[in-house]
């Protein structure tokens, strides 16, 4: 006897043409469940240009695995402060590895550490063996955007807030300030340069752009109310398909139509705004002024304000921008490199005479003791996921357009540089120059993330974390050649 079989489009129609898509049944072929978002997802990938800890020590990784909260370290303060901590997760412990001999591993890295690391951890790609910091595959933000970002004004919004290396020529930094590239049509690399003008970057985004009439919400309104009766209005439909279909199918049915029966209630609960979110933010002015180079141990040069190019108000005014983007629907997908690998941004307008270095030289700073640097990197650490948070908490305080968080559908990652361990190069333990005890935060409500937790995963690759907030948005494919996700980390 045929077995009958259900098309993997098959929805059940009731009046006026509702419908209610079916989930994956035994009875369908190569199909997959589609999970249900109020609103398009969101993705944010954001990198900073430093490691952990230094001597042995780092204030930035909670001492042990469970809630976040009442577990705050120096560099994770910034969460505490903007009230985000139940939306972010940590996941420490990882690795990313490097060539000990016999070439370099899947997704990893040669031996020179600032040159080797920032490649294989956007793209999951092993980088090249002489230590170049060329990208050898498609970034996770433009994995992303082939996903989520189809018809959308801006593919991916590719920002960098620090604009000059501050080192030799005081370039932009060439393949060292990229962390975005993409595969052409025939299979190449193209790296992507990022937007380091503020100014720019708003011209960009809202130039010609005219924000939505009032009237939108009414419309928005009209179409929430119409959507909170659907399983009633398929009623007929849904009483002939359940005898067709096996135990374990009807189970399926019955708790796909106990979820949709959920989200209703959630819709009814839930009221439009008045006024649409969107709106064309303030014109952020000139930029300012790039910063002239500074050599190590030029005290004087960083106190004259060398090194430093307003990268806190830069930061500020690209958090806002990728913010109202994504709240205008103009992007779903952003790339943000905070600071560079090694970088020598000037950290004494930020924090003051306590610190007259830069961030990379922070890791190698001491007052009397591993403490005392260990709190500089932290402190360092903490400036990128403040900034970083900001934007999180910008976009959970934000509502779309049926009354539900922005944060609900996005997905955001902030990684770093390195971690704290053992660094071939030098041949030393305990070193600021290691991939060994990585960490990276993950932030956003997006396909079931776990906020509010540190996750110890030993050994684990970054990348496996990346590819895990990239299946929260839809995204099924790890990213280029480290498989796996990380457990835990989607509910």
């Amino acid at each position: 006897m045929r077995t009958k079989r259900l098309s993997r489009r098959t929805i059940l129609r009731g009046l006026g043409g509702f419908g209610v898509a079916l989930p994956f049944l035994e009875i369908m072929t190569h199909a997959r469940p589609a999970q249900a978002q109020l609103g398009p997802a969101r993705y944010v990938f954001a990198f900073g240009g430093s490691s952990l800890g230094m001597d042995g020590q780092e204030q930035v990784t909670p001492t042990a695995a469970g809630p976040l909260a009442g577990n705050i370290t120096r560099g994770l303060q910034p969460l505490a402060d903007l009230g985000v901590v139940a939306d972010v997760s940590m996941v420490s412990g990882l690795v990313l590895p490097w060539d000990s001999g016999s070439g370099i591993p899947a997704g990893g890295r040669a031996i020179n550490f600032h040159a080797s690391s920032p490649a294989p951890l956007v793209t999951g790609v092993a980088g090249g063996d002489t230590g170049d910091e060329e990208l050898k595959g498609a970034s996770t933000d433009q994995v992303v955007a082939d996903v989520i970002a189809a018809g959308v004004q801006h593919r991916a919004l590719t920002y960098r807030v620090q604009p000059a290396y501050y080192r030799g020529s005081n370039g932009t930094g060439g393949d060292r300030g990229r962390i975005t590239a993409r595969l052409d049509a025939d299979g190449n690399v193209q790296a992507i340069e990022p937007i380091i003008s503020p100014r720019l970057a708003f011209e960009n985004l809202f130039s010609s752009f005219i924000p939505p009439d009032p009237e939108e919400a009414d419309a928005a309104r009209f179409l929430l109310s119409r959507r909170k009766s659907v399983l009633d209005l398929v009623h007929r439909d849904t009483e002939r398909l359940l005898p067709r279909l096996g135990a374990e199918d009807r189970r399926k049915m019955e708790r796909h139509f106990d979820e949709i029966r959920a989200l209703e209630a959630r819709l009814a609960s839930i009221e439009p705004p008045s006024q649409p979110s969107c709106g064309i933010p303030s014109v952020p002015g000139d930029d300012p002024p790039i910063g002239g180079a500074v050599e190590n141990g030029d005290t004087g040069g960083y106190a004259a304000g060398g090194a430093y190019s307003g990268e806190e108000e830069r930061a500020t005014v690209m958090m806002q921008l990728v913010h109202m983007a994504f709240t205008c629907d103009l992007a779903r997908v952003a790339s943000v490199m905070f600071t560079q690998a090694q970088c020598f941004m000037n950290m004494q307008p930020i924090y003051g005479d306590a610190y007259p270095t830069d961030l990379h030289e922070m890791s190698h700073f001491s007052l009397g003791g591993g403490a005392d640097g260990a709190a500089a990197v932290a402190d360092g650490v903490a400036w990128h996921v403040k900034h970083w948070a900001t934007l999180l908490q910008m976009l959970r305080d934000t509502e779309d357009v049926d009354g539900s968080s922005l944060l609900d559908t996005t997905a955001m990652v902030l990684a770093f540089e390195g971690g704290l361990g053992f660094d071939p190069e030098g041949v030393v333990d305990d070193s600021p120059h290691s991939t060994e005890n990585m960490a990276v935060l993950v932030g956003g409500r997006a396909g079931g993330l776990v906020g509010g937790q540190h996750l110890v995963r030993p050994g684990a690759h970054p990348v496996q974390v990346i590819s895990t907030a990239m299946r929260a948005v839809g995204v099924e494919q790890t990213l280029g050649d480290v498989p796996g996700t990380i457990d835990g980390l989607l509910a």
